[in-house]
């Protein structure tokens, strides 16, 4: 049994870039050589340390494991900037925001808080005042895990271009939703404040949703009708991908459709570069809420949460693939 659940963490971990997370019984955990490193889901969607769940464990029942990974905040916030580019904080996403008021105001768009988070951190949401019946409607959303700050430089650069692409805003609205995990993101921690997984927690009913979920899908279902697109902001471990369904999922045509999505962007984004993984995700996770609920394309965007600082990748590469997004539903959509 050891060697078997061994051989298959190493291919768990070989083919999950943004957690490794598996399902166990309790009796497969606790003679697992490395269940001491597990996250356990527990009947609340908390994430617990094995350490903390363990006599609660059913021998039979089978639990949603994550792999404890060192977190941003074993090291000082500066230290870690001297290694990586620099990390995307929850003042930087207030003060970029700020900065924008006056133009997002021009545009006919606002700057809103719709909720707090769990320690009482805004829930900002950016949006026209009046939603545009004949424009296409594009849905993002940014940092469900706090510590996956790269994905908040690629919307700043979706960010500054679709502000100064009239032709494109003529054609197109955008209702984005920049952080959704601040606290975490303050923290530096994939988990929010409540030690949840907020991908993890779409309930079909948003009261049954956790935390901001709850808030930011509530919000959403009460303001606006079915997206074109929906494109959830990640940062992986080790590269750029893009998550994508199966073929039996939705059906080849559906398939099809995220393909052409996919190839199109790899001849705008050179890091990307046509690069996915086959995933039909977690049932509560949002990409597959918005699969299920409205049968549009959604797709998870994966960028390394950590580049080092080596000349080869900086900030402004980030931003241009923020662009190549912009380029890719220009044409596709």
């Amino acid at each position: 049994m050891t060697k078997f659940l061994c051989a298959l963490l190493f291919l768990f971990q070989a083919h999950a870039n943004c957690v490794h997370e598996m399902s166990l019984t309790g009796k497969e955990i606790k003679s697992h050589p490395e269940r001491l490193k597990f996250l356990i889901e527990n009947k609340d969607a908390r994430f617990l340390p094995y350490h903390n769940i363990v006599e609660d464990l059913n021998d039979r029942q089978e639990y949603d494991i994550q792999i404890e990974h060192v977190e941003m905040n074993t090291e000082s916030s500066e230290g870690y900037n001297d290694r990586y580019l620099k990390y995307y904080s929850y003042e930087r996403l207030e003060n970029y925001l700020n900065s924008k008021k006056e133009k997002f105001a021009t545009m006919n768009y606002e700057v809103s808080i719709i909720g707090k988070s769990v320690r009482g951190l805004n829930l900002y949401h950016v949006a026209p005042k009046k939603i545009d019946q004949n424009k296409k409607l594009i849905l993002m959303f940014g940092r469900h895990h706090g510590d996956e700050g790269t994905a908040n430089w690629i919307i700043e650069g979706f960010l500054d271009n679709f502000m100064t692409n009239k032709e494109f805003r003529d054609e197109y609205q955008l209702v984005l939703y920049p952080m959704v995990n601040p606290d975490g993101a303050k923290s530096r921690t994939r988990y929010n404040a409540n030690g949840r997984d907020l991908n993890r927690v779409w309930d079909t009913d948003y009261r049954k949703s956790k935390d901001e979920i709850g808030v930011i899908q509530g919000h959403f279902l009460s303001n606006y009708t079915k997206p074109l697109i929906m494109l959830d902001m990640h940062g992986s471990f080790t590269e750029d991908f893009i998550y994508r369904v199966d073929r039996n999922f939705k059906g080849h045509d559906f398939y099809n459709t995220q393909q052409s999505f996919i190839d199109t962007l790899s001849s705008f984004d050179p890091y990307q570069n046509g690069n996915f993984h086959t995933s039909n995700g977690h049932r509560k996770m949002s990409r597959i809420y918005f699969i299920n609920k409205f049968n549009i394309n959604a797709l998870t965007h994966e960028t390394p949460r950590d580049i080092r600082k080596n000349g080869r990748r900086d900030i402004n590469d980030l931003k241009s693939q923020g662009l190549a997004l912009i380029d890719s539903i220009k044409k596709e959509i």
